[in-house]
Parts: structure tokens; C-alpha cells; sequence
């Protein structure tokens, strides 16, 4: 098992124990978190909540995930040109959007979200978003030369949903 592996699921337990007691306590404050400095190696604490990029457009087709009995989100695969430490260039990105219906459910989450490489055991540009944010996007990553999807899912109170992969883009 990688040891990003590793850390994700730790991160994904903390996140589970933390939404359970911010939903036992309630937050500290009602101001939104303003989004985390991220690499593509590292998990972010917190999902950027705008397109990361200009001249955004969707590929591949989006994955609508049940969670619950209901639809609760869809994951999408961007390219957009982006800017990171080694300049701007066309990069992938992906989004988890949370349905009304699944959010006004009040269920305490997070989503998370990143982009797959076809052959690689672990996602690039994997975020988590913060509690009960209904969009979020992972980091942008250098990854157009490669055969990749959109992941998302997401943590709550001690569980997962399902994982959702858009379709491939080669």
C-alpha cells in the first residue's frame, strides 16, 4: 500500500471524526474557509470552490452517485489552462457538485475529489472539500497526455458513498 494511500484513508477517518463533531457541536464560525495552498502530491485540507482555471471546458461524460437511496452528486473531468510553480499550461481538474435534494437531507459531509490515471493505484490533485460544501474542485494537474477520469465521493459521519469516475479520456 502507498504511502499516499495510507494517508488518504487517514485523512478520510479525520474527516469523518471531525464532520461527526462539527455536527455534535456546531462550528466555530459561520465564515467560509478560504481555500488551502495545495501541491499535486498532497491532499488539501479544504477544495477550492471556483474553477481553478480559464477557457474551461468539460470532457468526457459526467457520473451521477447514489448515496442514501437518492442521488446525492455528480463528478466531472475539466481541462482549462491553468497556471501552477512550472507556468501555465492546459491541465485536467475535476468537480463533485452535491444535489440540493441530498444536501437539505442536513447529513454532516465532505466531498472528495481528484483526478484518476488510468494505471495509477492513486488520484492526482485529490482535495477534500470543506463541511457540507456543495462544489469543489481538486487541484488542477498536468495530466492531458494521459488517459484519465474525474473521482469523487464522499465522507460522512463515520462512512463513504460510493465512488463516482466520469468516463475515460484518452
Amino acid at each position: 500500500m502507498s504511502s499516499l494511500h495510507v494517508l488518504r484513508r487517514a485523512l478520510t477517518t479525520l474527516v469523518a471524526a471531525a464532520a461527526t463533531v462539527l455536527v455534535t457541536v456546531g462550528p466555530a464560525s459561520a465564515a467560509p474557509a478560504a481555500p488551502a495552498a495545495t501541491s499535486a502530491a498532497a491532499p488539501s485540507a479544504v477544495a477550492a470552490t471556483s474553477a481553478p482555471c480559464s477557457s474551461v471546458r468539460q470532457i468526457g461524460d459526467k457520473k451521477v452517485v447514489a448515496d442514501l437511496g437518492i442521488s446525492a452528486f455528480t463528478v466531472r473531468q475539466y481541462i482549462g489552462w491553468c497556471r501552477d510553480a512550472g507556468g501555465s499550461t492546459w491541465m485536467n481538474f475535476a468537480s463533485v457538485y452535491v444535489w440540493d435534494q441530498y444536501h437539505a437531507r442536513g447529513t454532516a459531509y465532505r466531498s472528495m475529489v481528484g483526478v484518476a490515471v488510468r494505471g495509477e493505484p492513486d488520484t492526482r490533485g485529490f482535495t477534500t472539500g470543506a463541511l457540507r460544501q456543495q462544489l469543489s474542485y481538486s487541484v488542477p494537474v498536468r495530466t492531458t497526455a494521459l488517459c484519465t477520469q474525474g473521482w469523487g465521493k464522499l465522507a460522512r459521519s463515520g462512512a463513504e458513498s460510493a465512488q463516482g469516475l466520469t468516463t475515460l479520456v484518452c
